[in-house]
């Protein structure tokens, strides 16, 4: 027996599901599409408005972000923003006070070229000429010193990187050949300048000429303000576990207080009238922390003379890496 049915209730059934189903959510959804987007907006206004608070600041403008009603969640990054602000407004007061000291320090050598150039004009005593010239050639020496300086320590400076740049190098044999350079300077400051090597080769990562840069003035330093008649003695040491390269000389040494100031850029010790830059010593700090290695000021030990103290650096390099596996 078979039972016949219309499509007519089947047709009513699916008009009250579409109008009770589907036509609802057509109504519904908008508006859930409009609260989600008017919470949105009311939420992330405050980053709105913090972006349109950079996007107004002056390019010179570092002071801190001032954060108000912003999400927790980004709080962290608005904070190390201000980190990184503060420190990039510490290094362009730094480079803005150097480049001032720089400045102030090269009138000195140019005031002193031009006055003796101008006497030299005006002389007509062969010996005066000749004497004019003679602190015509120092100033210009000392000027040509100056900028040599500052270039190296400008390319100590900006190389961030530079133990990707490393190579494997023979400390000794770098020290022995800077240490060679330096006789002639020696003999004209009439000095002993020495040198005592391990006898075996000391390995260590760097980069040759900014250590040969860093070498030099250490001596140079000292040739300058040890009195005449007195000893450089530049030693390389390894003790198996670490290098270090020292300098020491027989002059009036650097009193304690004064040894964390001496590495600032232009500083000069007070009552030493030895002729000088005061960048030596930053460059020397520079290219250490380059390799990570750590610099100690002392006493000289082996100073025989009772009226200087004499001063020792010693620069201490870390481990060779290579050398610990191959030991291991």
């Amino acid at each position: 027996m078979q039972v016949a049915e219309t499509l007519d209730k089947r047709a009513v059934l699916a008009n009250e599901i579409i109008k009770g189903v589907i036509l609802p959510q057509f109504i519904i959804l908008p508006i859930v599409l409009a609260l989600v987007w008017f919470a949105l907006a009311r939420g992330l206004s405050p980053l709105a408005q913090l972006q349109e608070r950079i996007r107004a600041r002056r390019p010179d403008d570092l002071s801190p972000i001032v954060a108000r009603r912003v999400p927790e969640e980004i709080s962290p990054l608005v904070g190390s923003l201000n980190d990184m602000l503060e420190r990039l407004s510490q290094t362009i007061e730094m480079q803005k006070r150097f480049i001032a000291d720089a400045a102030h320090q090269m009138k000195t050598p140019l005031a002193g070229m031009r006055m003796q150039s101008e006497l030299a004009l005006r002389q007509l005593d062969p010996d005066e000429i000749h004497r004019s010239l003679e602190q015509l050639a120092k100033s210009s020496e000392s000027a040509t010193r100056l900028v040599n300086q500052l270039l190296a320590l400008a390319r100590a400076e900006n190389q961030p990187h530079a133990g990707s740049a490393f190579e494997e190098l023979d400390l000794a044999a770098l020290a022995r050949q800077t240490v060679q350079d330096w006789v002639q300077a020696s003999f004209a400051h009439r000095m002993d300048l020495g040198y005592e090597e391990p006898g075996h080769p000391v390995a260590i990562l760097g980069n040759p000429m900014m250590l040969r840069e860093l070498l030099s003035n250490l001596i140079d330093n000292a040739l300058r303000y040890t009195p005449a008649g007195g000893s450089v003695t530049v030693r390389v040491r390894d003790d198996g576990a670490e290098a270090t390269l020292e300098v020491e000389d027989t002059g009036p040494g650097i009193a304690p207080a004064e040894r964390p100031r001496v590495f600032e850029r232009f500083y000069r010790i007070l009552g030493n009238n030895a002729p000088g830059s005061g960048l030596g010593l930053a460059i020397v700090r520079e290219v250490a922390q380059q390799h990570g290695a750590e610099v100690d000021i002392f006493n000289n030990p082996r100073s025989s003379q009772q009226k200087y103290p004499g001063c020792l650096f010693r620069l201490t390099f870390p481990p060779h890496m290579a050398d610990r596996d191959d030991a291991h």
